[in-house]
């Protein structure tokens, strides 16, 4: 088979169906897609909001409970241990299949009408966490998102095993670290990106097995530096005093002159290690891997993203979770031991279903929404095997002969994601807006929906946050401040006080939402690039653009360099 030169639907660039590409098409029995990469990764992350949390009824019980569904939307939403239980029956809203009307225009219907878990999390496995989402296993959690197993942590976004830690991004088994990002198995490290197996480090980028390092950048198995100079103990420590982080003055020359001695130092052309045959960023133990992003221990996969527990096998187009899943295409937000699952969202443990929301422990599903250990359904209508398939099959070509048209007038037919029309989150709620950001215009023509702020959440602050936290009071934990961002008021909590305090750091000048997305802002891209290496000259793909100011380097060069 040949490769094959398209142009997108969605955004009428070009883009290459390539042979192997199609023989994963084949395998999935689904037709090739008519948007391109970048369109179709869009659209799956326009789907996974989780991050914006807002207050309404519950549906069932009428009390008040902590959801990421606006209250405005036009669905019901249950508290999680009613969502879970066995008081209501999903297949009470199972319907007979239209074949005068499109696929999607009843689809909508049905999510619509089929209730809404209030939270994505494990809610038997969250204690005194209740203002956390698409997180388990947490013990004295508050904004923990993306998170399995934390414990007394906050303000965290992707992270596994944490403890005593703040305000950190992409990040495993942390303990007592505040503003990381992709750091792994480090202690006490405070304002630093892409470290590994440290303790006591400040301002620091790429340093592996070092500890009490201050504004380093590319150090192994170093002690005692501050700006990559060698001093001794006594010395360091002398320092580190003078330097007087209680200041949230001080904090930022600091950032910013780590940040300036880092760009002397190369940067790999891709972030990863242990790998064969890979491309992409963030890829770590993984074979056969290609065009991803935070993959790990995975293998034949292309188009994915964001495997916080790897295991993935045979998979494209798949954003999210991930965990001993396989044969999975166009999917977001899936997994636990999952097979053969097409056009998912929020969906566990289930195999040869396609196109469901929320439907977990089930078989051979079309069309579903909200069930649980159930099979052989359409539109949540119980059938028996023998009707089941033959009516799939008329369905899909009714998919074909009377496609959905979007608001934008892009006919939807069989083989793709859910339309984003039928979406409950605007683009500024999910995860397409962390690492795509647009204006609400740039949003709303790209036809997705846009959610202003609420003017409540936008109101005087009662305080002027002191420089230094030594002049910080207790009362602070009552007061109103306001993110000098975006304006929006937040506060802080008596954990975040209690350990700002400990480690002498100040109190942050930005409300936690601008703070998470400044650390995603310090991520590598979701794209790719081709660029010569800045030592041999070797072209290399790597995600940073050919004109920024970075020193990039190949792999083997950067070893000989830094290792």
């Amino acid at each position: 088979m040949k490769t094959e030169n398209k142009k997108c639907e969605s955004c009428k660039k070009d883009f290459t169906i390539e042979p192997d590409d199609f023989g994963f098409y084949e395998q999935m029995k689904v037709p090739p897609p008519v948007w391109c990469p970048h369109c179709r990764l869009l659209r799956r992350m326009a789907w996974y909001g989780y991050r914006i949390l807002y207050k309404r009824k519950c549906d069932f019980t009428g009390e008040n409970i902590i959801t990421f569904y606006h209250p405005d939307l036009p669905v019901k939403v249950y508290k999680q241990d009613v969502w879970w239980g066995d008081g209501w029956d999903p297949k009470s809203y199972g319907c007979d299949y239209d074949f005068n009307r499109p696929f999607f225009e009843q689809y909508k219907e049905l999510l619509d009408e089929v209730p809404k878990a209030s939270l994505h999390t494990e809610y038997s496995t969250m204690i005194n966490s209740e203002y956390c989402n698409a997180a388990s296993f947490q013990k004295n959690g508050y904004l923990c998102f993306k998170h399995i197993t934390g414990e007394d942590s906050a303000y965290t976004n992707v992270a596994l095993n944490t403890k005593d830690s703040l305000d950190l991004a992409y990040s495993a088994d942390p303990e007592l670290c505040y503003e990381i990002v992709d750091v792994r198995k480090c202690f006490q490290t405070f304002f630093s990106q892409d470290c590994e197996n440290c303790q006591n480090v400040y301002f620091s980028r790429d340093l592996v097995n070092c500890g009490d390092c201050f504004g380093c950048t590319s150090l192994r198995n170093k002690n005692y530096y501050i700006f990559n100079e060698q001093y001794t103990r006594e010395e360091y420590m002398k320092k580190l005093k003078e330097f007087n982080l209680g200041s949230m003055k001080n904090v930022q020359k600091f950032k910013k002159q780590a940040y300036a001695l880092s760009l002397n130092f190369p940067r790999r052309s891709t972030m990863g290690r242990n790998n064969t045959n890979v491309s992409g960023e963030y890829i770590y133990n993984s074979k056969n891997t290609h065009d991803s992003y935070f993959i790990a221990d995975s293998e034949n996969v292309r188009y994915c993203q964001l495997f916080l527990k790897g295991g993935v096998h045979n998979c494209y187009d798949f954003t999210a979770f991930g965990s001993a899943s396989e044969w999975v295409y166009e999917a977001t937000w899936t997994g636990l031991n999952t097979s053969n699952v097409k056009f998912s969202i929020w969906n566990y443990r289930n195999h040869d279903t396609e196109y469901t929301f929320g439907c977990h422990g089930c078989a051979y599903l079309f069309g579903c929404v909200g069930l649980r250990k159930a099979e052989y359904c359409i539109f949540n209508k119980q059938y028996t095997k023998e009707e089941y398939f033959p009516l799939v099959e008329k369905i899909k070509k009714q998919m074909d002969d009377m496609p959905f048209v979007d608001r934008r007038g892009l006919e939807h037919r069989y083989g793709g994601q859910m339309p984003i029309d039928l979406c409950p989150w605007a683009y500024n709620e999910t995860t397409a807006y962390e690492f795509f950001p647009l204006t609400k215009e740039e949003a709303l023509a790209k036809g997705f929906a846009w959610r202003d702020p609420d003017e409540r959440e936008y109101l005087p602050a009662t305080i002027v946050v002191p420089d230094h936290i030594k002049d910080v009071t207790d009362d602070i934990t009552k007061e109103v401040l306001k993110c000098e961002a975006c304006g929006k008021n937040y506060q802080i909590i008596q954990k975040e006080l209690q350990f700002l305090k400990r480690f002498n750091l100040p109190i942050p000048i930005h409300c936690p939402l601008c703070r998470d997305r400044a650390r995603i802002k310090q991520l590598n891209p979701i794209q790719s690039y081709n660029r010569k290496c800045d030592k041999c000259d070797v072209t290399i793909q790597t995600s940073y653009a050919p004109d920024r100011p970075e020193i990039v380097y190949c792999e083997n060069c950067y070893k000989q360099e830094v290792y």
